[in-house]
């Protein structure tokens, strides 16, 4: 389902359909996902387009640069770590590229998006929102939808700390893919009021390949775009 590929080219699945047809001297894109669908013409000498994973961030509309994981409680104990397996939602970017110029054509996704507000209305900010079950093992979620997020979950505090989100800065947000789509990362726990999370550029296994982000795409070009970590400051429970 992910990866390149050379048009004219199509993919129907279960959920959506992806075609690139010829048609005179364009080509026609259209894709259906449920109700939605979208059709574009692209005027293009160099028939390359990636179907990839990207930031769960964009749909319906760009409203925040957050992700936040809500999952169920886990206490750790003062000065120690776990690794949990937990998903996060998928969005699909489908690209045009010539000489690693990548143009960002189209996003859609299976899951409906859900907001959330993570702190108070005067200092927190708005994320995308996700519950997740917690296992000790990565699952199979449907790639299509959801992926498996890797994370290590540290207390570096002197107490009990119970602990049941995170949210994580999609400006840096490397997405793995193969026959799964997979993330890595870290909660890092200072103390019941504060955390600190980031992303890794490890995959979960041997052999994935890194999806292209959209963010990169789009051409996106702020103070903080290199930013990797985000500061939990107000709770990880």
């Amino acid at each position: 389902m992910f990866g390149r590929f050379a048009y004219p080219c199509s993919h129907a699945g279960k959920v959506f359909s992806i075609s690139i047809e010829r048609d005179g001297e364009f080509y026609r894109y259209r894709r259906e996902c449920d109700t939605d669908r979208v059709e574009k013409i692209i005027a293009s000498a160099e028939p390359a387009v990636y179907i990839h994973p990207v930031e769960p961030v964009h749909l319906p509309k760009e409203v925040t640069r957050f992700l936040e994981i809500v999952f169920p409680p886990i206490v750790i104990e003062p000065d120690s770590h776990k690794t949990v397996y937990l998903t996060f939602p998928i969005e699909i970017g489908v690209f045009v590229a010539r000489d690693e110029d990548y143009q960002l054509l189209d996003v859609f996704s299976r899951c409906l998006p859900k907001y959330s507000l993570y702190g108070t209305p005067e200092n927190g900010v708005i994320t995308r929102y996700h519950k997740s079950p917690i296992s000790d093992t990565p699952g199979n979620p449907d790639p299509a939808c959801e992926g498996v997020l890797k994370l290590e979950i540290r207390n570096m505090s002197r107490g009990w700390v119970e602990v049941s989100h995170a949210v994580f800065e999609s400006y840096f947000m490397p997405i793995f893919y193969d026959d799964t789509v997979a993330m890595s990362g870290e909660l890092i726990i200072f103390s019941k009021v504060m955390a600190e999370t980031r992303l890794s550029t490890l995959p979960l296994h041997e052999g994935m390949e890194l999806a292209i982000p959209a963010i990169k795409a789009r051409r996106i070009i702020l103070v903080d775009v290199e930013k990797k970590t985000f500061l939990m400051e107000h709770g990880v429970n």
